[in-house]
């Protein structure tokens, strides 16, 4: 597992650049919303993009060092440019 975790790393950090972009792009929307429900919009978003990661993370996981994991990894960098 330990050989793909920059892998991981890096797919969770573009889901998590494009979540922040629509935020930013959705700011003009979300300027009436006081804190709490500015944070709770920013949970929302954030627990999608952590379940929709969960289970290609643990199948990249429990392939990592066989061929199956080399094709998992080759195709999670090719399919969101990482």
């Amino acid at each position: 597992a330990r050989e793909v975790a920059p892998l991981i790393a890096a797919l969770r950090g573009r889901a998590d650049d494009v979540r922040q972009a629509e935020l930013d792009r959705f700011s003009s929307r979300l300027a009436g919303l006081d804190p709490h429900e500015r944070e709770a919009v920013e949970a929302l978003t954030a627990g999608i993009v952590a379940k929709l990661l969960h289970d290609p993370t643990v199948e990249l996981k429990d392939a990592a060092g066989s061929p199956r994991g080399e094709r998992l990894a080759e195709a999670l960098r090719d399919l969101f440019a990482l």
